[in-house]
């Protein structure tokens, strides 16, 4: 799971990169915009720093940013629901892939106990 997950955020990182580094913006508040936007995808960069080795760190992340999204979505512009629905499904990626690796030590535990 963490794996697929770390893909599927990387995939999601560049083409949130590539769209960030593209866009232009034409006025003050396209500009403001931009740099909130820019300050989500750089976060979730943080956070996509850790999700094959440390999950439950990517996870708090995440959680962090999926909580100035939606401050964003509700109180500034609907535009960053996107940025919620997919902080969220990513929040419950890197969760499943904490329990699979709490999963995988307990059974390494188990298995050098018993021999």
């Amino acid at each position: 799971m963490r794996v697929a997950t770390g893909i599927i955020f990387a995939f999601w990182l560049v083409f949130m990169g590539y769209k960030f580094l593209t866009t232009q913006p034409v006025d003050y508040d396209g500009e403001i915009r931009h740099f909130l936007s820019g300050g989500l995808v750089f976060l979730q960069f943080i956070a996509w720093a850790f999700i094959f080795t440390m999950p439950f760190t990517t996870f708090i992340i995440l959680i962090i940013a999926e909580v100035i999204a939606l401050l964003l979505a509700f109180t500034y512009h609907s535009s960053y629901t996107i940025f919620v629905i997919i902080n969220l499904i990513f929040i419950f990626m890197s969760f499943a892939g904490y329990k699979e690796m709490t999963r995988q030590k307990a059974a390494a535990k188990k298995r050098a106990r018993a021999t």
